[in-house]
């Protein structure tokens, strides 16, 4: 029995050694977010649309399906978080894996899974790879569209579906 005691002492000391060492997801996307405005890789709500606009440039959205429905950045594709790499090659490869969109911004709601996802993704050899928060882009009054449809939102606004603005940017148009 005082040997089980021991042992579990033991194997509590040493992981919490190793707890020590563990960083929130909060902390780490923060940091993460830190660190790319610092670097420049933050982009702007400019540097979106120029990429929507550019041969070389991908916008790619890292959100939830049900996220991505409800709004995304019109000319945006989404490649998910759970297999990015797979979207990231329909999108931005030529059937060779040759790059045909080199520079990549990276969007999600508040730029933190973008920042994370985003260290991943600069090491497949793209190259410039910036996030973007979804958040920017709608309060700096640009326009969302949604994939819901009159027959499945029966709150919607008829057959007006396509481009949405925020309820603030109503009195500047």
């Amino acid at each position: 029995m005082k040997l089980k005691m021991i042992l579990l002492s033991i194997f509590v000391a040493g992981s919490t050694l190793f707890a020590t060492d563990f960083i929130s997801y909060e902390k780490l996307s923060s940091q993460l977010k830190d660190a790319n405005k610092k670097a420049g890789t933050y982009a702007t709500t400019e540097d979106v649309k120029k990429a929507l606009n550019s041969k070389d440039w991908l916008v790619a959205d890292v959100r939830t399906m049900e996220e991505w429905s409800a709004a995304h950045i019109k000319g945006a594709v989404r490649i998910g978080r759970q297999a990015p790499e797979k979207g990231l090659a329909l999108h931005a490869l030529d059937m060779d894996d040759k790059f045909i969109k080199p520079n990549l911004i990276i969007v999600c709601n508040s730029a933190a899974r973008a920042s994370i996802e985003a260290e991943t993704i600069r090491k497949m050899g793209f190259k410039t790879v910036k996030i973007y928060d979804l958040y920017s882009w709608i309060d700096e009054c640009n326009p969302v569209v949604t994939k819901y449809t009159v027959k499945q939102d029966k709150g919607g606004t008829g057959l007006k579906f396509g481009n949405f603005y925020a309820e603030h940017c109503k009195d500047k148009k």
